[in-house]
């Protein structure tokens, strides 16, 4: 059973702890580690997404963050983040290689009973990887989207009502396909489009980041 420490209204602890399933049932606020991995490749810019395992309690199936994961009681973004990265897709990255651009509020409902109240940690992780080459955790991933960054942001932002990107199955290649905005997660803050804004302005040479 997965304990996490309960957060005021501000992210601070408070001394409590509280059942994974029960936050989820209360609205308790907790703690979340988010990353995307972002790279170039021939001049090109790439965002890697990764498609949510149909047996998640919350947005199966959905396309997400790179990685994504709650914290345990007396985690934090250092201890969190590279056990997350490696149990979800496999890579060791230690916690200096990580670009920290801001504290995400989330909170949705997504189905009656199932609330999320989190304070995610953000982090791009510029890091050339193969998709294909990536193992992933069964239970919590299907596969990874490979999206170039630009036509990503103009999906985002409404411009264009699908976008193309290479998807990986389990260390395969299952080929092109096209998404939308609905395949994401679901948010009301814009937050897949500043995340490739983000993106566009460390590939120019930012380092000044903040979602």
């Amino acid at each position: 059973m997965e304990i996490f420490d309960v957060l005021d209204c501000r992210g601070g602890k408070t001394g409590k702890t509280i059942a994974r399933d029960e936050a989820h049932r209360t609205g308790a606020w907790h703690g979340a580690f988010h990353c995307l991995i972002i790279y170039e490749r021939e001049g090109r810019g790439y965002a890697l997404f990764q498609k949510r395992s149909d047996l998640k309690k919350i947005a199966p199936g959905k396309l997400d963050v790179s990685v994504g994961g709650h914290y345990g009681a007396g985690e934090n973004a250092a201890l969190a983040g590279p056990r997350e990265i490696k149990e979800e897709i496999g890579l060791d990255v230690k916690f200096d290689e990580l670009l920290p651009v801001g504290r995400r509020v989330f909170v949705y409902c997504f189905t009656p009973g199932v609330m999320e109240y989190e304070f995610q940690d953000v982090f791009l992780l510029p890091k050339y990887v193969r998709p294909e080459g990536i193992t992933l955790q069964e239970e919590e991933v299907d596969g990874l989207l490979e999206m170039e960054i630009e036509p990503g942001a103009r999906l985002f932002s409404r411009e264009i009502p699908q976008a193309e990107g290479r998807f990986f199955k389990r260390g395969t290649e299952a080929g092109l396909i096209t998404v939308s905005v609905e395949e994401f997660v679901p948010c009301l803050d814009n937050y897949y489009l500043k995340l490739l804004l983000l993106s566009q302005r460390y590939f120019n040479g930012e380092r000044r980041l903040a979602v």
